[in-house]
């Protein structure tokens, strides 16, 4: 009530006022989508230039169609995983979504059309309590074991995705999907959203939420530990020698 008071009472309290609030939404701009991504800047790789590492991809789900078949967004994510699997950068999925019903399996939209793509069931790994970013990637290092990995999201999503994998403790690398095709509406909501997301990320990074966990759950890990990076090279050179 002061503020108001003290507004009415001062011929310029509006104006200055107003030069705060813009002041203060710009900083909060630059700090969402300058500051923010350039934490994790150096772990995002165009696919192409993603380094063969021997390490699970875990695929981040998205939204799905009442056909139960995966939205544009979704279908993008997992386009850019299938790529990674078909240049040999991929030791096996996690696809990690939410199944908050009977009606609504975002991991299951996810297997089946990696399956259809021809990726092998033995190496997609399912899990079906990823509601948040934040709890899809506590479950893969809690309950599959995951310490290093690709994740592939969205590119408006990645950097908090990578934000919040190193909070964590994740040694990861991030591939985007690109959304450009959704259109500029679709995109514009996008952004908005992960404006809110990106301060509800680092809230959690202050205060962590509680994310439902098991017992340990087996991977192809488990029975084919995958390569150490560079180790393909070692055995090269071996041989030459």
């Amino acid at each position: 009530m002061r503020i108001v008071a003290w507004l009415r009472r001062t011929p310029q309290g509006w104006r200055r006022f107003g030069v705060a609030v813009a002041a203060s939404l710009t900083v909060d701009l630059l700090w969402t989508f300058l500051w923010f991504p350039s934490r994790v800047q150096d772990r995002i790789l165009p696919w192409d230039q993603l380094p063969p590492s021997g390490v699970p991809v875990i695929v981040l789900g998205a939204g799905v169609l009442p056909d139960r078949e995966p939205s544009r967004v979704l279908q993008g994510r997992l386009e850019q995983a299938l790529r990674l699997q078909q240049a040999g950068k991929a030791r096996w999925f996690l696809v990690s979504g939410d199944n908050r019903s009977l009606y609504y399996n975002e991991p299951l939209a996810m297997r089946r059309w990696l399956q259809r793509a021809g990726v092998p069931p033995a190496f997609i790994v399912s899990d079906y309590a990823g509601r948040r970013t934040y709890d899809s990637l506590k479950r893969a290092q809690a309950i599959f074991g995951v310490r290093r990995a690709v994740v592939v999201t969205s590119d408006f999503h990645l950097p908090r995705a990578v934000f919040i994998a190193q909070h964590l403790g994740l040694e990861v690398r991030g591939v985007a999907a690109d959304t450009e095709r959704n259109g500029f509406w679709a995109r514009l909501s996008f952004w908005s959203r992960e404006w809110a997301a990106r301060h509800k990320a680092l809230f959690d990074t202050w205060f962590p939420p509680d994310t439902l966990l098991g017992p340990r759950e087996p991977t192809p890990d488990d029975w084919a530990p995958p390569l150490r990076e560079g180790a393909g090279d070692a055995a090269n050179a071996q041989k030459d020698s």
